[in-house]
């Protein structure tokens, strides 16, 4: 396997956690971050220890070291400082060893009525995927994120680095709370993120998740399982081998994990796993909790402008019998409107509109996956490299 390519088929990622931390000193409360630049002879040292245990990547310990979340520790000034500092201090111990960057969560929620709330979420990755890459980071894992705005912004910001990225969701506790993980699913690999995997979940659901999920999945599916003490190295390592017999192809240590439950895992990680065919069914819309998939027939709505009443047009066009809501996307006030009163869409949601920035607009702020109609005047090149921006359908 070539190690320099993060997300080709079972790769292992781990690293030093604020578990580990605690056990060395750190006091309860502190940001494992900071801590951790501050104690480098202890960052190294596990480094090291998991490039042993026979890791495919290293993982820094910078969840929740965006300045938005550094705000609890009164941090934030020193983003840059301590994402750079951490990825260089762990590309100088494992060598060649790839070394990923960990992002999310921020904090900051995204507000329906005020749609651009997802730029200062946009912009808090987009700080950090520099600083990581500046420090020597490889690749990116968004990780436990549970909103579609905060995996959308942690993705558009990473392609804007070029480093790959893996995410990982944590599915709701109850339907309605969040998108289900084949909503997570259908949004991020349409945005071209090829590794998406649950997080925070037993064993149990995440086997049943991935199962259901494999038949839409055109990205590999990964899974990181979490360790408890109650859980042997040995007992891990089964479960990570029956989701890759399941064809699980990105497989991961729960943050936490010791070394030894890496060693452990490897044992099972071969090259012979099955991976998702091209005859994955995964043309689907998705509203911020839902994934809509699509027949070969669409049949549209009656043009629906973008007003204050939307979300009751969306209602009578789904009592119509069309099978998606064509809107009518003019201005940006309009694309604003369609990301707010378009969130709890029960149907699939296609815009028609004769402006590209306006477009784009739509595309960024609609916490979903979007229908784009091509019948407009707008040419082809235009609207196509957009649309593959925000993984829209063009239709």
């Amino acid at each position: 396997m070539d190690r320099t390519d993060p997300f080709s088929p079972f790769f292992l990622a781990d690293g030093p956690s604020a578990s580990q931390m605690y056990g060395a000193g750190m006091a309860w409360g502190e940001s494992p971050a900071a801590w951790a630049l501050a104690h480098p002879a202890f960052l190294q040292e596990q480094a090291r220890r998991f490039a042993d245990a026979g890791v495919h990547g290293l993982l820094l310990p910078t969840l929740r070291a965006n300045a938005p979340a550094l705000a609890a520790w009164d941090l934030s000034p020193r983003a840059d400082e301590l994402n750079e500092g951490l990825a260089r201090l762990g590309a100088e111990a494992v060598g060649p060893l790839p070394v990923g960057g960990r992002l999310g969560p921020t904090g900051l929620a995204f507000d329906p009525e005020n749609p651009e709330s997802f730029d200062a979420i946009y912009h808090a990755y987009r700080a950090q995927v520099r600083a990581l890459q500046r420090g020597g980071a490889s690749f990116l894992l968004a990780e436990r994120l549970a909103s579609l705005a905060d995996m959308r912004a942690a993705v558009l910001a990473a392609r804007r680095s070029g480093l790959p990225v893996c995410a990982t969701v944590t599915p709701p506790a109850s339907p309605g709370d969040g998108p289900s993980f084949l909503t997570s699913l259908i949004v991020l690999q349409a945005m071209g993120v090829p590794a998406v995997g649950v997080d925070g979940v037993p064993f149990e659901t995440a086997e049943e998740l991935l199962r259901e999920s494999f038949p839409h999945a055109q990205a590999r599916l990964a899974a990181r399982l979490p360790v408890t003490p109650a859980l042997t190295p040995a007992m891990f390592a089964r479960q990570e081998g029956a989701l890759a017999a399941l064809g699980a192809a990105v497989l991961g240590a729960g943050s936490g994990a010791r070394p030894e439950y890496d060693e452990a895992a490897a044992a099972f990680v071969t090259e012979a796993a099955p991976t998702p065919g091209p005859e994955a069914d995964c043309r689907a819309a998705a509203s911020a909790f839902e994934a809509f998939f699509l027949g070969d027939d669409i049949e549209l709505s009656e043009p629906l402008p973008c007003t204050m009443h939307l979300a009751d047009d969306l209602i009578k066009a789904e009592r119509s019998g069309a099978t998606a809501a064509l809107v009518c996307v003019e201005t940006m006030d309009d694309a604003m409107l369609l990301a707010g009163l378009g969130a709890l869409a029960r149907m699939p949601i296609a815009v028609y509109t004769e402006s590209v920035p306006v477009l784009e607009a739509a595309l960024r702020y609609f916490q979903g996956r979007l229908l784009v109609d091509t019948s407009s005047p707008l040419e082809e090149e235009a609207v196509s490299p957009v649309a593959a921006k925000y993984g829209a359908l063009l239709y």
